[in-house]
């Protein structure tokens, strides 16, 4: 229990489970997924698969990326398996990733 990614809530996510936060505006939404699952999964991103076999890049991009207004009362999540994970981006900034 020594995981310095330990998950937030004890809704039972394993251990190895991480979760970190992006600024849309500087990194793109498929960028950050890619980097949190290397992390999770403890190898470099060119030994992952490509993300486009799970879920469409450009489209998770369009999705999440920044408004263009300053009105942001809601959150979109868009939640999919990658590379032996389950993925939940949301256009907050945050990615949650863990092993399925």
């Amino acid at each position: 229990m020594s995981n310095e990614d330990s998950p937030n809530s004890d809704d039972g996510d394993p251990p190895e489970g991480i979760q970190l936060q992006y600024d849309w505006s500087s990194t793109e939404p498929s960028a950050a997924v890619v980097e949190t699952t290397a992390q999770a999964a403890n190898c470099d991103h060119q030994e992952l698969g490509p993300l486009y076999d799970s879920i469409d890049p450009d489209a998770l991009d369009a999705i999440l990326a920044p408004p263009t207004t300053t009105n942001t009362d809601t959150t979109t999540s868009i939640s999919f398996t990658y590379a032996g994970y389950s993925v939940t981006v949301q256009s907050t900034g945050t990615v949650h990733v863990a092993p399925i």
